[in-house]
Formats: structure tokens, sequence, C-alpha cells
């Protein structure tokens, strides 16, 4: 366990094994713990694997400001320099998937190869009906705390509707959401970045190798944005994960460990 500092914010990372560099970035209101199971799995295959908490997450500084993707990115490069890493394979689910990208574009000399796992699209819309889940989990953050907001919505989201049916889904996931601190959602300032350009118009200038997987019951808009990942990143190759939701290191980490063992050797 280990610590880097940034500016002001802390940022905690776990980092276990030799070989190979692989960092694993998480999703939104989630933390290293997601990957435990498909960490060790990873290192089994002979890899250094690197597990950050995101600023606003797990034991990370969970400052008022400073969420954009362009954060999230400065905080990995400083996680990769702590380690004295030079380049790492860049494993993203979900928002960290966004924040892959991210650094696909903005720092592609630290990336190796990529893997995409349920990935955000930023600069995309989310679909309705997680927009509108979302906007009900800021409402009961904001009016009732932030334990009620992941308790109640957060827990109801459609985007964990299929993986909740699965064993220990739903035991693993309240475990880890339940530290969540919701700094984001008490935020009184939206981040706003200048910048003339977005991520799915520079998704041909990604030069590294990707492998992008998507559950085979995703909601449709994670859906959309994995199929527009394979199709604007050249020679992305896209892997529909059988009989599986959003959650899938938690609900296939066994396959989505041996897929990426796959594509990294």
């Amino acid at each position: 366990m280990a610590t880097v500092k940034r500016d002001d914010v802390k940022i905690f990372y776990r980092d276990q094994g030799e070989g190979q560099p692989v960092m694993l970035l998480h999703g939104h209101t989630l933390d290293h713990r997601v990957f435990e199971g498909l960490a060790s799995n990873v290192e089994a295959g002979g890899m250094r694997v690197i597990r950050p908490d995101l600023r606003g997450h797990g034991r990370s500084t969970r400052p008022p400001q400073g969420y954009h993707w362009s954060d999230h990115c400065a905080d990995v490069e400083a996680v990769l320099d702590a380690a004295g890493v030079d380049r790492a394979a860049i494993v993203g689910f979900s928002l960290g998937g966004g924040i892959a990208l991210e650094m696909a574009l903005e720092r592609p000399d630290r990336v190796g190869k990529l893997v995409l796992m349920s990935p955000v699209m930023p600069d995309r819309p989310f679909d309705p009906e997680f927009m509108a889940n979302l906007k009900a989990v800021a409402f009961v953050a904001r009016t009732e705390g932030i334990q009620a907001a992941m308790e109640g919505p957060w827990m109801k989201s459609p985007l964990f509707a299929v993986s909740l049916a699965k064993p220990g889904v739903l035991e693993a996931l309240s475990e880890i959401v339940k530290d969540f601190p919701g700094a984001e959602y008490l935020a009184e300032a939206r981040d706003r970045v200048e910048r003339d350009w977005t991520v799915p118009d520079r998704l041909g200038e990604i030069t590294a190798e990707t492998l992008i997987l998507v559950g085979e019951c995703e909601m449709p808009g994670f859906k959309s944005f994995a199929e527009e990942a394979a199709k604007g990143i050249p020679d992305a190759r896209l892997e529909i994960i059988p009989d599986s939701g959003h959650l899938l290191p938690l609900e296939a980490g066994e396959e989505v460990a041996r897929l990426i063992l796959e594509h990294l050797k």
C-alpha cells in the first residue's frame, strides 16, 4: 500500500506482483477493491498489478472539485511516476474506461496496451434511464446524505440490475459503495475545462492495441459506448461477455482476467 501526493490531493494505491505493469482503474462510487479477485488472477499470470483509488473514492483525498477527465489522468500519471513505471498497460472499467481513453490520447507515451471494460465514453450523454437515476442519487445525496443515496437509488440503479442477480455481487458491491464519500455530489461548483476537441472525435488517433469488453446484458447506452470505441479505435477488438451486465469484474472476474492476460501477452 502506498500514496502519492499531487498538488493537495493524495492518491492511494496498491502495488502487487512482479512483471509487466498493469494499472486497473475502477468505476464511479467504487475503489480498488472491485478488482480483488481479478487482480489476483492477473498477478498470477505474471503481471505487476497497480490499483489506485481515484480521487474522491476509497482512501484517496476527497477534494471539493477537480473531477474532470484531465484531473484523473494527471493523478494516474503521478501514480505511475511514484511506482517507477514509465509505461503500463491500462485497464479501465466504466468511469475508469473513460480515464483510460483520456490517457491514451493525452499521454500515449505512458500507455502500453489498452483494455476498456464496460467503458464510459467521455463527451457522450448517458441514456435517459441512467441519467434519471444519477439525478435521483444526487438529489438524495444533497438532501438526506451520501449513505442514503448509496443504499437507496444507487443500489437500485438500472446499471446494476443484471449484475446483482449473480451470487455474491450484491454483497461485494454494497461493501464497497458504503465507503464512498460522495464529494462530487456535494461540490458547490462544476468543473469546467475548456478544450476544442472531444474524445469520440479523436478515437482514430489512439495507437495502443485495444481490447474492449462488454456484457451481453449491458445497458443499451453502455453497449453503444463500447461499440463506438471498437469502431473508432484502429484495429480494436470487441469481446462480448455472455450472460453478464455492467459489473464485469465482480460477475466474470476469471473470464475477464483470462482475456486481459491473452491480450497483454
